[in-house]
């Protein structure tokens, strides 16, 4: 269940990010059409690298929470097994 929460949330993530981005990429494409202006195209390509770096930061975010989601399932695999009747196990 965990897991398939975290590929949800990734999923969700990534959808948004790629939005943003092509978005941000069209703005360029329009200010390039429209005007020649150096000022807008450095600051839309500024606004593209912001967001970029922010996609970066959020990828690395989503891989920590994704270990975390995996380590809890074998954690408690490993809780589950050891008391299940092991010589540290509970005993009916």
């Amino acid at each position: 269940m965990p897991t398939s929460v975290a590929f949800v949330a990734i999923a969700g993530m990534a959808t948004f990010l790629v939005m943003i981005w092509m978005i941000n990429r069209a703005e360029i494409a329009k200010a390039r059409a429209k005007t020649g202006s150096s000022d807008v195209i450095a600051k839309l390509e500024s606004v593209l690298a912001e967001t970029s770096t922010e996609m970066a930061r959020l990828r690395d975010r989503v891989a920590v929470l994704e270990r975390l989601a995996t380590d809890e399932d074998r954690r408690v695999a490993s809780e589950i097994s050891r008391l299940g009747g092991g010589p540290d196990g509970l005993r009916g």
